[in-house]
């Protein structure tokens, strides 16, 4: 199965796991003790707060791998930052646990190398192509299911940069 298959199939399962399971399993005080969550971005010399939308990891089988998906969204204004980041092979036990690797995952769309790190940068209503993006997680507590990290996109047509901190974000965890 290629990345770019397996990318959308996660996509697809993301989106029916939200729909079904997330509407049956939400408990809002899982995400109460948030007060502590930051994130930030910084472009064009100037750094900017930005509010969290979202923060959910998932968890996707297949018979020959399964994975977790964490999705973090952030915005500001007219400003939307969206990470995507999918985690493993994992065999099936591996897949209970609310934690990550800490490691960098990172996307290249020249290069074609792909270890599932993916930042969209969203504009005025329009979210521009990634040409390469990395997204580092530096920390996860698993009682608080928090995490924190660093990001960096570069985008195409218009060349755009940014890069930023999430420090102590929560995230909904759906089994």
């Amino acid at each position: 199965m290629s990345k770019h298959l397996l990318t959308r199939s996660a996509a697809v399962c993301c989106a029916l796991l939200l729909l079904s399971a997330a509407c049956q399993k939400y408990n809002p005080a899982e995400l109460v003790n948030c007060e502590k969550a930051a994130m930030n971005v910084h472009m064009n010399g100037q750094s900017t707060s930005l509010k969290i939308k979202s923060s959910t990891l998932l968890r996707t089988e297949s018979l020959s791998r399964s994975f977790k998906l964490l999705s973090l969204e952030a915005y500001i204004d007219t400003m939307k930052v969206v990470m995507n980041i999918a985690d493993g092979p994992y065999p099936t036990a591996g897949l209970a646990n609310d934690s990550l690797q800490l490691k960098t995952y990172s996307y290249s769309r020249k290069a074609g190398a792909d270890t599932s790190g993916r930042v969209v940068l969203g504009i005025k209503d329009r979210f521009y192509v990634t040409d390469s993006a990395a997204v580092t997680i530096t920390e996860v507590d698993v009682a608080a299911r928090t995490i924190t990290g660093t990001y960096y996109i570069q985008t195409v047509n218009p060349v755009r940069e940014a890069n930023g901190a999430f420090t102590k974000v929560c995230y909904l965890s759906i089994k």
